[in-house]
């Protein structure tokens, strides 16, 4: 990993210095692609290219943005009485949340861990197929293969009674 901060971390840095004009942020940005890196450090440092990590890079910088415009969004809202009569949160609602959230996690269990493992590597880590491939050692079609298998399976769950 010390030799991939080597390699990217002044690039970065002055990447996202003609983005950000701040070098804190700048700092910051370039911490946050290490720390992607590192959260996925099962695949092989030699796999990362200049185009893979500035694909990283322009990720981070686009997350940024979005949670900034949020975050800077008016965020006064206007209560309306009626409006909270109409939906509130019952415990009933709280539980029948836990339960579905309880079913899903036993939908996962109930797929084979291969097929679990790529479907949460899809869904979950955001990893696309060529991705999810070598980190598996499988081919792309069998990527393909086992999210349509995951896929189907949780159809033919969420259609079965509970």
């Amino acid at each position: 990993m010390k030799a991939l901060v080597d390699q990217y971390q002044r690039t970065l840095v002055s990447f996202f210095m003609r983005r950000s004009r701040n070098a804190w942020d700048a700092e910051e940005l370039t911490q946050e692609v290490f720390c992607k890196i590192w959260k996925r450090r099962d695949i092989a440092l030699s796999d990362y290219s200049d185009a893979y990590m500035f694909t990283i890079a322009w990720s981070v910088l686009r997350d940024r943005l979005r949670r900034e415009k949020v975050r800077h969004h008016d965020m006064h809202v206007e209560y309306d009485e009626e409006l909270a009569r109409e939906d509130p949160v019952t415990p009933q609602d709280i539980v029948r949340g836990e339960e579905l959230y309880e079913y899903y996690l036993r939908l996962l269990e109930s797929l084979s861990p291969r097929v679990r493992e790529v479907f949460i590597l899809s869904r979950y880590e955001s990893l696309t197929y060529i991705q999810i491939a070598k980190h598996c050692a499988i081919s792309v079609s069998a990527v393909e293969k086992y999210m349509m298998i995951a896929l189907k399976r949780m159809k033919e769950i969420l259609k079965e009674p509970q």
